[in-house]
């Protein structure tokens, strides 16, 4: 099939807002481009707009290019996932310290923590935006260029407030990553559920082991040198992803895919969907060390304990995003009824937590509450990305993160005042309850999808 035609076809099947040249012909394609001057037309907007070639980020699909290249371009991806969360999480292990260090009161350190996490979570929207118009490529080696230097600023921060300014860049920093590093994987391996997974299970190594990391740096030299070597990290991220993850591909054609899936009332419940998400997730990451803790007993060693517990916890989500994964594959309907599933367990598991209380029973609960809303994670990420369209699905993982971490900060003044009046065994009991409106909007979701099945099939190129 010709390229006009191919670009109809396309069009036709909400495909791609511009028409890539067939990989076999992309070097001579470009260069007669090149020297004609000619100009590319994006199709699909209210407006019509025209803009120069080299603005766009793909010429190629992944699947064109080598097994071997494309396992090292989506293993460079996962990296950066998992730096994107282990930044985060630096501070948390060294707060004890930077109390010790500055003077500072804990109101002062947790509303330093506060703006960090918001502005991760808030400037995903904006961030989607921008991968959108600049491409996923390039937003992934400016989240990763920008860790760099804001952890060499936090680093060698002079006082609280330099540190302050220099988190809270680091956190509007990782704000780009999710949208981007989503938008990469799913447009170009579509329909991928597994490799969904694997993405998902990096952060999960990312959240457990960062915090380790830097606290036993810090307890050894410093909290300068745990963000110092966190800057090196994203700095061998930054190397990889230039490598890795070149400029240089095309967005793939898309699926076919009915009017159901992409309705407006499907991408809207599947977005309220993530504030219940989000804020279930953060009460579960925010009250799990102090409540392993608890089932230690109290003191130094019982935090240290806790803390060893709730690392455990938190990597038995590796398997969980695998497993997830595997479960992200299949048809738009049976991913909202598998998710509906999910959290329907854990509203059992939560409400079984506070039942059981800080003993060897709710540990193993706690876990399993854990296992089963990181299984969740890589089938709403699939249900994004059915929902909508490749020329939009940075702005749509971007609004996606923006309410998940945005609202979900909420939970820590929430669970806070359960965990007051009633105790920490109560928080599983108020993220269960949550988890109500994650398995009724599940079913929601597989309503508005229906029972048609969904084609994944690729366009002729005949």
């Amino acid at each position: 099939m010709g390229g006009p035609q191919r670009s109809s076809a396309r069009r036709a099947n909400g495909g791609p807002r511009f028409a890539p040249a067939p990989a076999n012909e992309v070097p001579g394609y470009f260069a007669r481009m090149q020297q004609s001057g000619a100009r590319f037309k994006f199709e699909g907007t209210r407006k019509s707009c025209r803009r120069d070639f080299r603005q766009f980020w793909h010429t190629r699909s992944m699947s064109d290019r080598a097994e071997p290249e494309r396992g090292v371009r989506l293993r460079t991806i996962y990296s950066s996932h998992a730096l994107s969360h282990g930044l985060v999480l630096v501070f948390p292990a060294v707060l004890v310290t930077l109390r010790a260090e500055f003077g500072s009161s804990f109101t002062t350190l947790g509303t330093i923590a506060t703006v960090s996490t918001m502005l991760y979570g808030l400037g995903a929207l904006p961030g989607g935006l921008l991968v959108d118009r600049l491409g996923a490529p390039l937003l992934l080696r400016v989240f990763a260029g920008l860790s760099v230097v804001f952890c060499l600023l936090a680093a060698t921060a002079p006082g609280i407030w330099w540190l302050a300014l220099a988190l809270g860049l680091l956190g509007a920093a990782g704000a780009l990553y999710h949208p981007s590093g989503l938008a990469e994987i799913t447009l170009n391996v579509p329909g991928g559920g597994r490799v969904l997974g694997q993405h998902g299970s990096w952060g999960n190594l990312g959240t457990a082991v960062a915090p380790l990391l830097a606290g036993a740096i810090a307890s050894a030299w410093t909290w300068r040198a745990s963000y110092a070597l966190a800057g090196v990290a994203a700095a061998l991220v930054l190397l990889a992803v230039r490598r890795g993850v070149p400029l240089d591909r095309a967005l793939p054609p898309e699926r076919s895919i009915g009017p159901p899936e992409r309705s407006r009332v499907t991408i809207g419940t599947i977005m309220l969907l993530s504030v219940a998400e989000g804020f279930v997730f953060q009460g579960f990451v925010v009250f799990l060390p102090a409540f392993l803790a608890q089932v230690g007993g109290l003191g130094e060693a019982a935090a240290a304990k806790g803390g060893a517990l709730s690392a455990a916890v938190l990597l038995l989500g590796v398997p969980g995003q695998l497993a997830g994964g595997r479960l992200a594959e299949g048809e738009g309907h049976s991913l909202a009824l598998r998710y509906a599933g999910l959290y329907a367990g854990a509203i059992v598991v939560g409400v079984a937590v506070g039942w059981a209380g800080a003993g060897l029973l709710g540990l193993l609960l706690a876990g399993l509450f854990g296992v089963l809303i990181f299984v969740g994670q890589p089938i709403s990420n699939q249900l994004v990305s059915r929902a909508t369209q490749a020329g939009r699905r940075g702005a749509a993982y971007g609004t996606y993160f923006s309410l998940s971490f945005g609202v979900g900060a909420l939970a820590g003044t929430a669970g806070g005042l359960v965990a007051d009046r009633w105790g920490l065994a109560a928080v599983f009991a108020l993220l269960g309850l949550v988890a109500l409106l994650n398995a009724l909007g599940g079913l929601v979701v597989r309503r508005l999808l229906g029972h048609a099945p969904v084609s994944t099939a690729r366009p002729s190129r005949s």
